[in-house]
């Protein structure tokens, strides 16, 4: 409400409903004028009473001046008791209002009053209804992560199944002849990546296709992406390959190296820069390594990259699943990949079978620091394939303890694992290939039935090769006419050529 003479808001303490003031001033104006109209009035009585006592009589001209005048003071008399009136009910009326609005507030203090005693009374016991209802909601979040804890254990023994079953069906195998050990897939062997100078082509392309199609169907099945992203065969894509670190799933569709596609030159973007497309590291070749490396050394290198990324992603995946390869700075252990991926996926689960679950399953309260409870009770988990994972938010990967569990792998780097086995194969590469003795070289060259490349047996030096390597042929004794006797008795083991370790 305000004063609906100076319009100013209500205020209980400042400005009460009857602006005093305001009426007062109202008033006083008309008093004034009224006052002035009397005066002048009285004066004009005066004059009259003046003139007519001079005059002695009072001319028929003035006399209706004079009765104007008291009309007009008249009329303003009656105006003026008009808005008297007028004042005085609206006074009135801000009278009513006040009393209205105050009995209001009675009736809103003794509301709240009462509500005051309401919520005393109610509020004598909340402390103990509070911890209650804390101890129910602790109850049952301890209730939810045990079952959280139960379905993620459910689903580490799933993705353990599949990854054994699928490697099974596979042909994934250990071999033990005695104290060594081979490891196959696909009935093709799984061998060293520093073994490579002595494995034919096909059967170096053979398994690595069959490495890299197991590794994408695990790393699929766990829910983890691979460090080195694999590309498998697909359409227009005949071969696998594998990209580096750098450039894994930043890019789009990338052609096969080698093709069509992969020959025309990078789109120019808006701002007249091309674009950059990487170049996947191969998983494949069509010629022996030694050969390789001589003829084509830019794809020798980038093969060499491409397995080292292979042994990498199966250490890595060897880590984030808890299963121990060997010494994770050792070359040897690294590049063991048959080794590594047979206890990714069978032998890990061999001796898990009587593993206790990864997580806790008691209902009470769990014992240790308030930050372990706050992790969701897995501060120091047994280690077990299937737990850690890119596709839940339990145990996740890319979380805070994800993220410091991958830091703390250790694994030598790529590039490096590529170097040393580049230097490796180098020192391991076979000698050149042999050269071609016919007619009387061959003859030249027997001597009691050995041919020993480099020295006849009159002591000449025949042709030598670039490396400093001898060799040895036994032969078939010769007959005196020069004819081979296809009778004579050989020793098992002493026909063909024989490679000697160079001094």
């Amino acid at each position: 409400m305000s004063c609906s003479i100076c319009h100013r808001p209500h205020d209980a303490q400042k400005l009460p409903f009857l602006c005093v003031v305001d009426a007062r001033n109202v008033l006083y104006e008309s008093r004034v004028e009224y006052a002035r109209a009397l005066i002048d009035s009285e004066k004009a009585e005066r004059q009259v009473e003046a003139a007519l006592s001079s005059q002695g009589g009072t001319s028929s001209s003035q006399k209706p001046a004079s009765s104007t005048r008291v009309d007009q003071l008249r009329a303003e008399e009656a105006a003026a008791r008009d808005r008297t009136d007028q004042i005085i009910a609206q006074a009135d009326r801000l009278k009513r209002e006040m009393d209205a609005a105050r009995k209001e507030i009675a009736a809103k203090r003794d509301a709240i009053a009462r509500r005051k005693s309401d919520l005393a009374s109610v509020s004598a016991g909340i402390s103990a209804r509070r911890n209650r209802q804390l101890e129910e909601v602790e109850r049952s979040t301890q209730r939810l992560r045990y079952k959280w804890n139960r379905v993620a254990d459910d689903m580490a023994d799933i993705r353990a199944f599949l990854c054994e079953g699928s490697a099974r069906l596979y042909g994934l195998r250990q071999i033990k002849k005695g104290s060594v050990k081979r490891y196959e897939i696909g009935g093709v062997e799984i061998f060293d990546l520093h073994a490579m100078n002595s494995q034919s082509p096909e059967v170096i392309s053979t398994s690595f296709a069959h490495i890299a199609h197991i590794l994408v169907l695990a790393a699929r099945y766990l829910g983890i992406r691979l460090p080195a992203e694999i590309t498998p065969p697909h359409a227009d894509y005949p071969r696998p390959t594998v990209f580096s670190l750098a450039s894994s799933y930043k890019h789009g569709e990338v052609p096969f190296p080698g093709s069509l596609g992969a020959q025309i030159p990078p789109v120019v973007d808006d701002d007249g820069e091309r674009e950059h497309v990487p170049r996947p590291r191969p998983l494949f070749i069509d010629k022996p390594l030694p050969t390789l490396a001589k003829e084509d050394p830019s794809a020798y290198k980038l093969f060499l990259e491409g397995a080292s990324l292979l042994a990498y992603d199966i250490a890595w995946a060897c880590c984030s699943q808890g299963v121990s390869f060997g010494d994770k700075d050792s070359y040897e252990d690294v590049c063991n990949i048959g080794q590594n991926l047979w206890r990714l996926l069978i032998g890990d689960q061999l001796h898990r079978r009587s593993v206790q679950p990864t997580f806790r399953s008691s209902l009470t309260p769990p014992t240790g620091s308030p930050r372990d409870e706050d992790r969701g009770e897995i501060a120091n988990p047994r280690s077990t394939i299937g737990r850690w994972s890119h596709g839940t938010l339990h145990s996740f990967l890319g979380g805070a303890e994800g993220t410091e569990f991958v830091r703390n792998f250790k694994i030598l780097p790529p590039l490096k694992l590529a170097d040393r086995l580049k230097k490796r194969l180098s020192s391991e590469a076979p000698m050149l290939e042999w050269e071609k003795i016919e007619g009387d070289e061959l003859e030249d060259g027997l001597d009691d039935g050995v041919l020993v490349r480099g020295h006849n047996s009159s002591g000449s030096t025949a042709r030598r090769g670039d490396l400093d390597a001898a060799s040895i042929m036994t032969v078939r004794t010769v007959s005196s006419s020069g004819v081979r006797d296809n009778n004579a008795n050989t020793t098992r083991g002493t026909s063909g050529w024989t490679r000697l370790k160079s001094r």
